[in-house]
């Protein structure tokens, strides 16, 4: 018999137990085979996203976790949310610029007007 057609069982670490490459429990033990890849539903999305603008950290830790995965959606689910990140961040850092610039010319103003006195 040809070994080279015939597709090896992998063996799970903790028991030794047989299970099948697709696997991420073993049936046996219930050890952890490989993490499970992250949901794409559309309420995923949806909290992926909001997390993304409104907790921009998070949007680039979860960003990075769907980009690692191998098919197309989730990789599309990981670039959105690392980009709403970004703009977030690049939102933020100019708003705060404003606001402080606004508090520095108004109190330049007041010590002009009390200077002035």
């Amino acid at each position: 018999m040809d070994t080279t057609t015939v597709s090896p069982l992998a063996v799970c670490p903790g028991c030794h137990a047989s299970v099948r490459p697709t696997d991420y429990f073993c049936f046996n033990c219930g050890k952890s085979l490989k993490s499970k890849p992250p949901a794409t539903s559309l309420t995923r999305q949806l909290l992926i996203y909001a997390v993304s603008l409104f907790l921009p950290p998070l949007g680039i830790i979860w960003g990075i976790r769907y980009l690692r995965q191998d098919d197309q959606k989730s990789k599309i689910i990981g670039w959105v949310a690392i980009i709403l990140t970004l703009l977030s961040i690049i939102v933020t850092v100019k708003l705060t610029l404003d606001v402080v610039n606004g508090i520095n010319e108004a109190v330049n103003i007041q010590l002009q007007n009390y200077q002035g006195f």
